[in-house]
């Protein structure tokens, strides 16, 4: 990928934006294979002192790599990471922990006078730093998470259904197959007795936001999923997932439900061939970008409509 041509434009703007704040955190946004690690990378050579925080939801998870085109260890020794490596595939993170966590590291790298960058694509990570909610309380509830979970295979929607009923507000965010989402919701509602919508309030923002964003047409972005792919079975994804397999985590944890590798277990499985393994995974990402590009259009829009407070916005076309 070639950012020749936004690189030097991408160093003024941060500059600019650096000399009005002095307690300030960029973030880099878009689609999956848009290419934000690689400028986050390039960028390094003009901020020396730059720390990345990862809001990717599956890089938190030890031993899941290649599924997760996690950065490589070599990047990380040269420029400081943090939220990869985080957790175990069989433990639980939240995006509450994950807020509560990067606030704290936010702070960190800026009383070391370095430079915090937030790169990578999970818009629910994102939406804790941009909205600054205030977050109830819930741990997760493992029995319930279950109950609702055979509720919804023996009735596809029921869960979304569920929360239509307590929390239409928040149903009307989320596609009715976002199984994971709803059933967190769900738990909110019945530990907490408030829904998502009354529990979680927007702020101010902590510190001022720039909020870059790299846009690529579809196509485009699809061909770069589909060679992203073909790298990561190069790579051994098949036999990462099978080792995951033999060390005994369960094919039905949150982790290994996740794009890149369920795909593979259903192979493994002999549910599929090859082929149709290949085929599958490229259609699920292909609807993850369609899904991440839905959700950033919404901070373009609002970034032109209601800007927040603190909050700069800029769009480069790719």
């Amino acid at each position: 990928m070639d950012f020749s041509n936004i690189l030097g434009e991408a160093n003024e703007t941060i500059k600019r934006f650096k000399e009005k704040n002095n307690d300030w955190v960029v973030i880099i946004r878009w689609a999956t294979a848009t290419g934000k690690s690689k400028l986050s990378v390039e960028l390094s050579a003009y901020f020396k002192n730059m720390e990345v925080i990862s809001s990717d939801s599956r890089q938190i998870f030890r031993e899941m790599d290649i599924g997760t085109d996690k950065i490589s260890a070599k990047i990380r020794q040269r420029i400081p990471h943090h939220q990869i490596d985080i957790v175990n595939p069989d433990e639980t993170y939240t995006a509450g922990q994950w807020k509560e966590d990067v606030d704290k590291e936010i702070d960190e790298i800026l009383a070391r006078w370095n430079f915090p960058f937030i790169v990578w694509g999970t818009g629910l990570y994102i939406d804790t730093i941009y909205k600054n909610f205030s977050m109830p309380e819930c741990p997760p509830d493992y029995e319930l998470r279950n109950k609702l979970e055979n509720l919804e295979k023996e009735n596809p929607w029921y869960v979304y259904n569920e929360l239509k009923k307590v929390d239409p507000e928040e149903a009307s965010k989320l596609h009715p197959n976002s199984t994971r989402y709803i059933i967190r919701a769900l738990e909110i509602y019945h530990n907490t007795w408030k829904t998502k919508t009354e529990g979680y309030i927007q702020q101010p923002v902590r510190h001022p936001l720039l909020m870059l964003w790299l846009r690529r047409d579809k196509e485009t972005t699809n061909q770069l999923i589909n060679a992203r792919i073909k790298e990561m079975f190069q790579a051994w994804l098949v036999d990462e997932v099978d080792g995951l397999l033999k060390k005994g985590y369960s094919p039905s944890l949150q982790s290994m439900q996740g794009i890149g590798y369920k795909e593979v277990i259903w192979y493994l499985n002999w549910e599929y061939n090859y082929e149709k393994m290949d085929e599958l995974l490229k259609r699920d990402t292909h609807h993850l970008a369609k899904k991440q590009r839905t959700w950033f259009r919404r901070y373009i829009a609002e970034g032109k409509q209601t800007p927040k407070d603190n909050v700069e916005y800029k769009v480069w076309e790719l």
